[in-house]
């Protein structure tokens, strides 16, 4: 009378949780019951060519949709056949708790126990084939070496830098030398008119005495010592244009000629000691007409 009512009970549950997973594969829709067909065909065959991650991977998907417990127990198969032992204990054990009264519950307590043994005797082998740590030595410190001599630098001597060109010619020295010259020519021309107004007198004074002379007569005095004067003004007039004109350009020849080459020697040369002078004297004596003029370097 005992055994009858726990076998009523067995019995009872599995009613239960088989009309439980009816329940809800009546509550799936066509598409997902044709998901669940394609999928488990896929895993099916993978499983029967050995591969099984591919296997595992279509079962999971087969439990998403209808959270059949059987499809647990075909992923720790998939698993255990894959030789990871730790991940087939993990399905198994789930599947014995959604299934708890499940036939072949015996071999799955049975499987977990060989892997959980297979993960132990790994463990163990690893252990004994593994070899101590290497005892680490800790080097001696490396020699440094002594820094090497800073190289020699061997300054190379500059190349002579080329003479700078000469300096231009000096404008103001150009327009003086230029100007001295026209001074010099206009005094020469001054000094040609007055030369001929001077021989013009001495004529008219020679003429007077020649005709005093033929008439026995004296020439007038005032009108012979005003042309004598006259005379006498335009000569020195035309001595000093004469001369005043030639020191004038003469020195502004020396002007132009020495432009150039006075500029580039100041460049290099220390000052002179002395300095071009151009001097004009003139000098008169009492009833002689006379000059001089003179140049000194």
């Amino acid at each position: 009378m005992t055994r009858r009512p726990l076998w009523l009970a067995l019995v009872f549950s599995m009613m239960l949780l088989v009309l439980g997973t009816k329940e809800a594969r009546a509550q799936l829709t066509p598409q997902q019951k044709q998901d669940i067909h394609v999928h488990y065909q896929q895993a099916t065959r993978a499983y029967d060519l050995g591969k099984y991650q591919e296997a595992i991977d279509e079962y999971q998907k087969v439990y998403e949709i209808d959270g059949d417990p059987v499809m647990l127990y075909n992923i720790a198969q998939a698993y255990r056949l894959n030789d990871q032992p730790q991940d087939a204990i993990h399905f198994y054990r789930r599947y014995l708790q959604r299934s708890p009264d499940a036939r072949n519950k015996d071999d799955v307590e049975r499987k977990i126990v060989a892997q959980e043994k297979l993960i132990d005797d790994r463990r163990k082998a690893a252990a004994a084939v593994a070899p101590p740590p290497p005892k680490v030595e800790t080097p001696p410190p490396p020699k440094v070496a002594p820094p090497p001599p800073p190289p020699v630098v061997v300054q190379q001597p500059l190349p002579p830098q080329p003479p700078p060109p000469p300096p231009p010619p000096s404008t103001t020295r150009r327009v003086l030398g230029w100007s001295m010259i026209g001074v010099g020519v206009a005094s020469g021309v001054v000094a040609v008119i007055e030369g001929v107004r001077a021989k013009d007198f001495g004529d008219q004074l020679t003429q007077m005495s020649m005709t005093a002379a033929a008439q026995n007569q004296h020439p007038v005095w005032s009108t012979q010592e005003s042309i004598q004067s006259s005379g006498k003004t335009a000569n020195i007039v035309a001595i000093a244009c004469g001369i005043g004109g030639a020191a004038f350009a003469v020195a502004g020849a020396v002007v132009l000629i020495t432009n150039g080459s006075s500029s580039a020697a100041a460049e290099s040369a220390p000052p002179p000691a002395e300095t071009t002078t151009v001097s004009f004297n003139p000098w008169l004596g009492p009833g002689l007409v006379g000059g001089g003029v003179g140049l000194r370097f």
